[in-house]
């Protein structure tokens, strides 16, 4: 399988005069194979070809060797990559016995990149990064690159113009082998070095990004998920999560939530419901499926936990709004019941007036009458007027005066 992973670079796409730029995919080198399509190249000039520039295919091969440390990855031959060598002495790069150094330091990462361009029907391009020769020195303190003129997809790489360099490894991380950027993120957790951080665990294996991940936990160095909590494994993020929550790091627990998978956050809800962190609960209680809300929002009725009910009450089932109305007017828990009233179906609350008008509860009536039905409310009226109850009347005759059906349109 080639994989493909998101970088951060850009395509340029011109279509009706008008000049877009749009996020583009860059393949990992080492793993992408060559392009080839049938694109119309008429609108750009071949290149010329002559002795300098031309590959020496006769000798051309893919080679990848490891040794002391080092990792080189071409598909150029050894003839090649001595011009390779001779042109990078321009830009301070020197090759000395199979060892890259740059402005007199030894390098660890260096990749000499291009762009493979691609043109489809509509005008627009695609620009895919590639890398002629990649390098990687265990022991080595800087990182650089070269970059050089995009080719056609059509074309073959042979020696194309230097155009830029740089001296980070995100211009050229996507480069690299994996086993490469493995071994940086392995590093850069152990020093607590997350400068790359962003950068490396989008071309690093998924499990050494979940390694990474429960380290950087580990080294107490909570804020740093949130950097990368999308890219971490289920399994992983759920352990994280259960950590956060054990650790009291809610803040960061309420930026990663949304990466962590449903089934999950059960556990999570149940570890902040028994460590009583109420509010915690609600404020993370939209990623909850609904059966969790329900589930919870009954316990909070049981146990007259009125705010945490009333912050999750809109995500919870009408069913489960009807069992706790019913809940609290049994254990006459009346001021909890009018602050969950809008969340309760209509139907449930014309019930609960006629109930509270037959226990003579008048005052309760009177607090509620403002969620029930019009209709509901005209026929206790007029049972309270036949029975001469101006009373319990009075109670609701202030919503009798205007006509409240808008509200629950």
């Amino acid at each position: 399988m080639i994989k493909t992973k998101l970088f951060k670079a850009f395509c340029v796409v011109l279509a009706a005069g008008t000049l877009c730029i749009i996020p583009a995919n860059i393949m990992e080198a080492s793993k992408t194979p060559d392009v080839v399509k049938n694109t119309d190249a008429g609108q750009r000039i071949k290149k010329e070809v002559t002795a300098e520039n031309k590959i020496s295919e006769e000798n051309k091969v893919s080679e990848e060797r490891q040794e002391n440390g080092v990792i080189i990855k071409t598909s150029l031959s050894e003839e090649d990559q001595k011009k390779l060598f001779k042109e990078y002495q321009k830009y301070g790069i020197e090759e000395k016995g199979g060892i890259l150094y740059y402005k007199n330091k030894l390098v660890r990462c260096f990749a000499d990149i291009y762009g493979v361009e691609s043109h489809n029907e509509k005008g627009g391009i695609t620009i895919n990064g590639k890398s002629i020769y990649s390098y990687f020195n265990e022991k080595g303190e800087i990182d650089c690159g070269i970059e050089r003129e995009n080719i056609m997809d059509t074309e073959q790489w042979s020696f194309e113009k230097i155009i830029n360099t740089f001296e980070s490894l995100q211009d050229i991380i996507f480069a690299m082998q994996e086993e490469v950027v493995n071994k940086l993120l392995e590093d850069s957790v152990k020093k607590k070095d997350y400068t790359d951080l962003e950068s490396l665990v989008i071309f690093a294996g998924q499990e050494n990004v979940d390694k990474a991940a429960k380290q950087i936990v580990a080294n107490g160095d909570y804020e740093m998920i949130e950097t990368f909590a999308w890219s971490i494994g289920t399994n992983a993020l759920s352990e994280i999560g259960e950590q956060l929550v054990e650790k009291s790091q809610y803040a960061v627990l309420r930026n990663i939530v949304c990466f962590i998978d449903s089934k999950d956050l059960d556990k999570i809800a149940k570890l902040l419901y028994d460590k009583g962190e109420y509010i915690v609960f609600s404020d993370i209680s939209w990623a909850f499926d609904k059966s969790t809300i329900d589930v919870y929002a009954k316990q909070f009725a049981e146990k007259g936990e009125g705010d945490a009910l009333c912050n999750i009450a809109y995500a919870a089932s009408d069913d489960a709004m009807s069992e706790i109305a019913e809940m609290l007017v049994k254990n006459q828990r009346y001021d909890l019941l009018q602050n969950i009233l809008c969340f309760v179906p209509k139907e449930d609350i014309d019930k609960i007036a006629k109930q509270l008008y037959k226990e003579g509860s008048y005052i309760v009536l009177g607090d509620i009458a403002w969620a029930a039905d019009r209709e509901t409310l005209e026929e206790l009226a007029k049972a309270m007027a036949d029975k001469s109850e101006y009373d319990a009347l009075m109670a609701i005759v202030p919503y009798l005066a205007y006509d409240d059906t808008f509200l629950w349109q």
